[in-house]
């Protein structure tokens, strides 16, 4: 009989999705939010809110940014003729 919380299932199941994160990593960083104060729980919860809304991609070079088109390729100043290639940002 498992007397695990629902809600505590639910994060570690969560967690456990994440690229890199097996299930005692999940757990692990379940419990530890369970015991960290709200505030940093609720700071953590708030910057994953913030990335969904806020970062875009960028539709002329495909970079991560706040805004599109990003700094980068907005800059009147940089170096049209060189390109970075990058696997991933």
């Amino acid at each position: 009989m498992d007397t695990t919380p629902r809600t505590v299932t639910r994060l570690i199941e969560e967690f456990h999705r994440l690229p890199g994160i097996g299930p005692k990593t999940a757990q692990r960083l379940t419990f530890y939010l369970l015991r960290a104060p709200k505030d940093q729980a609720k700071a953590l919860a708030d910057a994953l809110v913030d990335l969904k809304e806020r970062i875009v991609t960028c539709s002329i070079c495909a970079n991560i940014a706040e805004e599109n088109p990003c700094a980068i390729c907005r800059d009147d100043a940089r170096e049209r003729s060189i390109v970075c290639v990058v696997e991933e940002p």
